[in-house]
């Protein structure tokens, strides 16, 4: 670096004092000079400009170039801190921190076209640039730029920065053409701002200007001066929408190697995403966690304005922000004249596509909530919206929808799991699970994912928000978010944000469905059919069978059969080319972009002809692929259920040749036709039928896009065309599925057993044989006869008696029984009252049974393992029988015999065993009782493996979950009334005696999991319970240890099993009537008693809270 020999200045820069001076204060005023007839500041050189403009560029060196107000000096921070500042470990470089006040653009920007070529010409100030100010210039040009010349900039150290407010015109020219490849050499990176926040940011800078915003003598004020066009702005440096047009055409000359574009919004918004991208655009190699972080402190305004040579800093930063021009003192007129000037100058010119969003003062085409639609609801009605999309993470308007067909959406980014199977059944500290979908009606993939949630039972573990429509930011959810971490704020939400987060940077369509992961904070996925899949191969289960109640149909592995995929893969491959593209092509046919259409027609035909082979085809089998219903069923019905309602009429489909009719309302498809009513009763709870016309917006949306995009005025589509009416299509789903092919065997219904005994119903499963047996067994003194309540924690406690009985030694190691499957019980409940009494008797009814019988006794096997009656009996001592039976009529006899009055048992460890020492009665064995409140029971009921056909409130399959759970004397479910199993439980208890009956309740355990440990170990008179047998059991039965280990069996009964999650459910009334029958029936009996303080809202906040910290 050249020394001065200025007397005004020290010798050697480095030796400077910092400098105190500030510029004057002279405002946005326009400058009094040109350049070209460009107008510029006081400071600009012409001389240096002319010689950047042909200064020799090395491959390593970077131009920033930047508008004013829009981040050059933290860009020029940024850089420096990235390049030369921090070493990998977060740690500034000592040598080179010590040089900081020798190199330009160290302490603050240093503009090539703000000083002289030279040191001579600076010291001589040749051109009088340094005497332009009235007084101090010189010290003006130290407090701006700092002790430099251009030469100094020429001789910084490589990688050399250049940042300067100069558009394409004077940037150098090497860098367009002149390198070694003839096609130019070094880097561009421009950084850009909204207009709005850049012309709001100017007008405060250093003062007011003297025009004021809307003119005065002085001038015509910062508003109409910053509109100006064609060279009449005054502003320095011109026209700010022209210098975004120039630099953009440099950037489509360089090319994205070596051109990047970073947005000053995308730097607030996402810092450490922007640091990665302009890292890698450098090619500077892995970026550490310590580095960013450093380089993110080091570059925060206040550290900026603070640090050494913090005053420079000072003269031209502000306080930033997004937005702020909403608060200037300019009506709607304005900023309409604005924009109208905004889509004129840059409406086709791609780097100011992020910026309308930005610059929106109210989203356009927000739709109406889709909660108050109903089937008559015209949505065009709503107003156009703008199609976008995220590019680099930001919204742009969608390219596609160009006039020219020149499709500019980059490489869309693909959004996959590093897991290939998930556990549905995960919940967040607050109880909330885990993953998240967001859907759309108006798609009919994430309509198909939506059913399949309810379809495979995970509406609980699954939580969902339907969007309300399209906007122009997107699919919005007016009433906001329910799931983390947007969770509590405000609405209006957009859909942009759930990618944005997943991926700061990433170029994508806003698509739904998107399965969202609330703890990485990631999309797990956005395309549908995977996520169908994950939900059908949800963890493990390799060897699940289902029922589905409406359809009566096998769901063997969810929707998605291991054994069937290929064919299941094939179905959806060939679809996919044809129905499943229909919108695809439809799109193409209404927006005419471009291109060679004569395909679309083809398209159509091949559409139309694969619904009449699928109509053949369904007159043959009831589902594409047999008898069992498959997830690519669930993606046909979805298209099928809107073919009349919106692709019929939207996109031609009535003019073309090969059309024969309508599916619902014609008889061109009468199979077709069968086919979507029967599933349509199966989805028909989980559509929103309404947000199927959204779709009839495409096309006024699209001419509004190309309105933004080619800056046109062309007239939008008419709104008054008549579209087809739902209501007659909804009729035609609602009417009877005629004339189906016979598919799998109808589920034996649990929601209505015909078995009834003891005065309660059954299930499917029950044989009286066993049960009788079951009735008549020699009972030992350390048996140990379980009996719980359905969803009251059966299958939790059962492997707690496991894992204390068998699995652990005291120092909290496995045992050889440890996972033995060989016998009962062990890797999943064994129900005595489901079971063959013998492998004779199963072997004989196998074999002579019907093929219906032949299949529910494999799903047994599935759910309770391949076991017999002779097997329970046969387990080492002591013995576990464990079961839904309940009562003195259906428990083993011996276990009641001889006892006397006057005994008091243990409840809830109100009385301890012990406590009052009795005389053993006759009896033998021991009894655990499971109890949990009914309210939370019955929300657990309604969720078990898929939401009942008949819903909680009724309808024309049944009276529904709330009121079957309430009809005490003629209740349909399993194992009848839970209020009567409660007092048949009560009453066994107080017949078998406090020595040899422990009452357990389910709230203890998931509240104080140790204690009610200690006090089952006591209970069953086995040794001291060490700590470390205590640690290595509690770890073994939590809910995801469970269905780790051991899979399917444990995974298709264990739910989430929060403490108070009915208050979710139902209103106040529905539970007051509840409470009333509880007290009716329930009134006097020992073990109802602790349940009343979890069905009571008062004080429930204060048991949820420590169930989060439990």
């Amino acid at each position: 670096m050249s020394n001065s020999n200025s007397s005004n200045l020290a010798d050697d820069p480095k030796q400077q004092p910092q400098q105190q001076y500030a510029p004057p204060n002279i405002g946005s005023n326009p400058p009094k000079y040109k350049h070209n007839s460009l107008p510029v500041p006081w400071w600009f050189n012409p001389a240096s400009v002319s010689k950047f403009h042909s200064l020799p560029l090395h491959s390593t060196d970077i131009i920033l170039s930047s508008g004013v107000k829009m981040g050059t000096t933290w860009m020029n921070k940024i850089l420096i801190s990235l390049l030369h500042e921090f070493d990998d470990e977060g740690q500034l470089i000592p040598e080179v921190v010590e040089k900081r006040a020798e190199l330009p653009g160290r302490l603050g920007q240093t503009y090539p076209e703000g000083v002289y070529p030279t040191r001579r010409e600076h010291e001589a100030d040749s051109l009088g640039i340094l005497s332009r100010l009235e007084q101090q210039g010189r010290e003006a040009h130290l407090a701006l730029f700092g002790n430099f010349v251009l030469e100094d900039l020429v001789e910084q150290p490589a990688p050399r920065i250049f940042a300067t407010h100069l558009s394409r015109e004077y940037l150098p020219r090497e860098l367009f053409d002149g390198g070694e490849d003839g096609e130019g050499t070094g880097k561009l990176i421009v950084v850009i701002r909204n207009l709005k926040d850049a012309m709001c940011s100017l007008h405060n800078f250093r003062g007011l200007p003297q025009d004021g915003w809307f003119g005065n003598d002085h001038g015509p004020g910062t508003f109409a001066r910053y509109l100006m066009l064609n060279g009449e702005c005054p502003n320095a440096f011109g026209s700010a929408f022209e210098w975004l047009r120039d630099n953009n055409d440099a950037v489509m000359s360089i090319g994205n190697k070596r051109a990047l574009v970073v947005y000053y919004e995308s730097l607030i918004m996402d810092f450490n995403g922007q640091l990665q991208r302009i890292n890698d655009f450098l090619e500077l190699g892995k970026l550490t966690d310590a580095k960013a972080q450093a380089i993110e402190e080091a570059c925060a305004l206040k550290s900026m304005q603070n640090a050494e040579g913090g005053a420079r800093y000072k003269y031209t930063t502000r306080k930033g922000g997004i937005g702020k021009w909403s608060q200037a003192p300019l009506t709607k007129e304005h900023w309409k004249e604005f924009d109208s000037v905004f889509d004129k100058v840059l409406g086709d010119v791609k780097i100011a596509d992020p910026f309308r969003f930005f610059q929106y003062e109210s989203v356009p085409g927000m739709p109406e909530a889709l909660g108050k639609c109903d089937l008559d609801t015209d949505p065009r009605r709503w107003g156009p919206y703008l199609l976008v999309m995220l590019r680099d993470g930001l919204i742009v308007p969608d390219p596609y929808f160009r006039v020219d067909g020149k499709d500019d959406r980059g490489e869309l980014m693909e959004f996959k799991y590093n897991k290939p199977r998930l556990s549905f059944d995960e919940c967040n500290s607050d109880g909330s699970p885990r993953y998240h979908l967001f859907v759309s009606e108006s798609c009919p993939l994430a309509s198909a994912v939506s059913a399949t949630r309810t379809l495979l039972g995970l509406d609980s573990m699954i939580s969902m928000d339907v969007a309300d429509g399209e906007s122009g930011a997107g699919l919005v959810f007016l009433n906001g978010c329910s799931c983390a971490p947007w969770k509590g704020s405000e609405g209006p939400f957009w859909l942009y944000s759930v990618y944005q987060l997943s991926n700061s940077i990433a170029t994508t369509l806003i698509t739904a469905p998107v399965l969202w992961d609330t703890v990485e904070q990631k999309i797990v996925s956005n395309d549908a059919w995977e996520i169908l899949k994950l939900m059908s191969h949800e963890d493990d289960q390799s060897d699940l069978i289902s029922y589905n109640d409406a359809l009566g149909v096998i769901l063997k592995e969810g929707l998605c059969p291991r054994e069937q995929m290929e064919d299941i893969e094939n179905m959806y491959s060939d679809l996919s080319s044809s129905i499943f593209n229909v919108e695809a092509v439809g799109l193409e046919c209404i927006a005419q972009v471009g291109k060679d259409l004569g395909h679309i027609d083809d398209n159509f035909e091949r559409i139309l002809a694969k619904l009449q082979e699928l109509n053949d085809l369904l007159g043959k089998r009831r589902f594409l692929l047999g008898n069992n219903l498959t997830g690519v069923d669930i993606f046909l019905a979805m298209f099928l259920f809107r073919f009349d309602s919106c692709y019929t009429t939207l996109f031609g489909l009535r003019n073309h040749g090969a059309f024969v009719g309508s599916i619902l309302t014609g008889d061109s498809y009468p199979n077709l036709k069968g086919y979507s009513r029967e599933l349509y009763q199966e989805f028909k709870s989980t559509l929103k039928i309404q947000g199927f016309r959204q779709i009839f917006r495409l096309p006024c949306a699209i001419s509004f896009t190309r309105q933004a995009i080619h800056s046109t005025n062309a007239s939008l589509p008419s709104a008054n065309e008549p579209i087809p009416d739902l209501n007659q299509i909804v009729a035609s789903l609602e009417e009877p599925a005629t004339g189906r092919p016979e598919g799998a065997a109808a589920r034996p219904s649990t929601s209505a057993p015909k078995i009834v005994r003891d005065g309660m119903t059954m299930p499917m499963w029950f044989r009286d044989d066993t049960v009788q047996l079951y009735r008549d067994l020699d009972l030992r003194d350390d048996d140990i006869i379980l009996s719980s309540g359905v969803k009251m924690g059966t299958t939790w406690v059962t492997k707690i008696l496991n894992s204390l009985l068998y699995d652990f030694d005291d120092d909290g190691k496995t045992t050889s029984a440890y996972m033995d499957d060989s016998f009962p019980n062990r890797l999943g409940q064994t129900y005595p009252d489901a079971l063959f009494p013998s492998r004779e008797v199963e072997k004989h009814e196998m074999a002579t049974k019907d093929e219906e019988f032949v299949k529910r006794m494999k799903m047994l096997k599935t759910n309770f393992g391949d076991f017999v009656f002779d097997d329970l009996l046969n387990q080492p001592s002591p013995r576990l029988f464990s079961s839904h039976l309940s009562g003195k009529n259906l428990l083993p006899k011996k276990l009641f015999d001889g006892w006397k009055d006057g005994d008091e048992c243990a409840i809830n460890g109100h009385v301890s065993n012990g406590d009052k020492a009795g005389t053993m009665n006759k009896g033998k064995g021991r009894l655990i009782v499971v109890v949990r409140n009914l309210k939370d029971t019955l929300v657990s009921l309604h969720h078990f493996r898929g939401v009942p056909k008949d819903g909680w409130y009724g309808n024309e399959h049944g009276p529904g979950s709330f009121a079957r759970a309430i009809d005490i004397e003629n209740c349909p479910n399993a194992f009848g009334s839970s209020f009567l199993w409660v007092k048949r439980s009560g009453e066994a208890v107080d017949a078998v005696g406090p020595e040899r009956a422990l009452v357990l309740q389910y709230e203890d355990l998931k509240l104080d999991f140790d204690t009610q440990l200690q006090r089952i170990n006591n209970f069953l008179g086995l040794p001291k319970l060490t700590d470390a047998k205590a640690r290595a059991v509690t770890a073994e039965c939590t809910a995801k240890s469970m269905k780790e280990k051991t899979g399917g069996r444990f995974k298709m009964i264990v739910r989430k099993g929060m403490v108070g999650d009915w208050q979710n459910y139902l209103d106040d009334e529905r539970w007051e009537e509840f409470d009333r029958v509880f007290d009716e029936v329930l009134k006097g009996v020992d073990i109802a008693e602790p349940l009343r303080q979890y069905q009571c809202k008062e004080g429930l906040e204060e048991i949820i809270a420590a169930q989060e910290k439990s």
